[in-house]
This record gives C-alpha cells, sequence and structure tokens, in this order.
C-alpha cells in the first residue's frame, strides 16, 4: 500500500493546433528551396544518398548451387562427427572397463 503524503500534480498538456496548413504547400516549397540551393551549389540533405545504396543482384543459380553445397558439407561434416564419436567411445570403453 503506498503511502501519499503530497498530492502530485497532473500533467499538462500542449494542444496547439494551427489554424491553417497545406501539406502540398509546404512539400512544394522545400524542393524549391532545395532546387535553389542545388543550383547555388550548396549542400541539400539526401541529395547524395539517392544513387548510393544498389541492390546486390546475385546469380539465382550461383546461390541455389552454394546453399545445397553448405548443406551437404554440414551434413557430412555431421556424420564424420558422429562416427568419430561412436570410434572414440568403443576406445574409451574398453580402458574404462576393469
Amino acid at each position: 500500500m503506498a503511502l501519499l503524503f503530497f498530492k502530485s500534480p497532473k500533467h499538462r498538456v500542449f494542444n496547439y493546433k494551427p489554424l491553417y496548413y497545406d501539406e502540398r504547400k509546404e512539400a512544394l516549397d522545400e524542393k524549391v528551396e532545395n532546387a535553389r540551393k542545388r543550383n547555388a551549389g550548396e549542400y541539400v540533405p539526401g541529395d547524395t544518398i539517392k544513387g548510393g545504396f544498389k541492390k546486390i543482384k546475385y546469380d539465382a543459380k550461383r546461390s541455389k548451387g552454394m546453399n545445397s553445397l553448405v548443406r551437404y558439407a554440414t551434413i557430412l561434416a555431421f556424420a564424420v562427427f558422429m562416427i568419430a564419436l561412436i570410434y572414440f567411445t568403443k576406445i574409451f570403453e574398453v580402458f574404462l572397463t576393469p
């Protein structure tokens, strides 16, 4: 049970609603300003990143072949590990039995 000696004040909410907001006009103004900056040689945020990231295309056949190769190598490694485990347990069984 909590002891309440003092009243905690309720939080105040800032609820400002602009009288008029035109989203299309804001976007157009931003594009015009960016175009002016670009023509003047100034830095425009996001301008150099547009073509920076390119999708890396892999050959589907090569990728498919690599996946199957990795799968076969994993199965082979697991089989060799199991055979070695059985072999070593038989060897240690001979040494440990009196």
